[in-house]
């Protein structure tokens, strides 16, 4: 996992490594860390992607897929899953982003906000998942959880204007080292908000009260909707980096897969 900012700089793009704000995962505070305003899922050919000026200030989670970042001809980074690369860029001319065949990709608008410098790189011991990335549905079912995969309301496709995304309330980051002797121990709570759950390094077992356990690893991404009931368990393994982002209240009406 690594984070990357694409600004202009003396009206050309310029790119370097940036520091997410994050806490703790036991801590359930703050949710608007990062001020997100929208959020859209999407699968990708490179030609589908839109100018990047047209989203405004944005960021880009890599779910699965390689996507090869190049700014103003210079050497291209290679961007794997749990890759984030925030934008506030009007030189688009001077971006490219390609990748063979489809990329899943997480966006969410942040207008105004520029992350602080700095430079991590954290290694994962999982490898990501191969193709489409784990799409969970984690909520309450008449007082006991449940999980299933869910349908993305819309067109994979494409990325309409910003101003049609889904709201959020805010997003965050956490940060919880489990080691790597196997799944440490969990309790079970509940979602502190409806937010999307997106695995940036790391893995774990989320099992539900239906007895489901799912294993979300390196660019999954669950909806935590259990805000009532008597909840679900999470066992952490290796570093664990995690993005939320929260669901404005009416603002995404998800139906299971199947």
């Amino acid at each position: 996992m690594r984070v990357l900012q694409v600004t202009d700089v003396s009206g050309a793009a310029d790119v370097r490594q940036v520091l997410l704000p994050y806490r703790d995962a036991r801590d359930k505070g703050p949710y608007d860390a990062i001020p997100a305003a929208g959020f859209w899922l999407a699968r990708l050919r490179a030609d589908e992607l839109p100018a990047l000026p047209a989203l405004g200030c944005h960021l880009v989670v890599v779910l699965s897929g390689r996507v090869e970042l190049s700014v103003r001809g210079e050497h291209a980074s290679e961007l794997e899953p749990g890759d984030v690369v925030c934008f506030d860029v009007g030189a688009s001319g001077d971006v490219t982003l390609k990748w063979p065949d489809d990329a899943w990709l997480f966006f969410v608008s942040t207008p105004g906000w520029v992350p602080d410098p700095g430079r991590r790189q954290v290694g994962s011991h999982d490898d990501p998942r191969p193709g489409r990335p784990l799409l969970t549905w984690i909520r309450d079912d008449d007082g006991r959880s449940r999980s299933e995969p869910f349908r993305w309301p819309y067109a994979l496709g494409s990325v309409p204007p910003v101003d049609a995304w889904p709201a959020s309330i805010g997003a965050f980051v956490t940060r919880r080292a489990y080691g790597m002797e196997g799944y440490a121990p969990g309790v079970w709570h509940n979602g502190p908000r409806r937010q999307f759950a997106i695995t940036l390094n790391g893995s774990a077992e989320n099992e539900t009260g239906d007895g489901t356990v799912t294993s979300p690893v390196t660019g999954d991404v669950a909806l935590i909707d259990d805000v009532t009931g008597a909840g679900h368990v999470t066992r952490g393994r290796g570093d664990r980096w995690m993005m939320f982002v929260t669901v404005a209240p009416g603002g995404l009406a998800l139906t299971p897969e199947h």
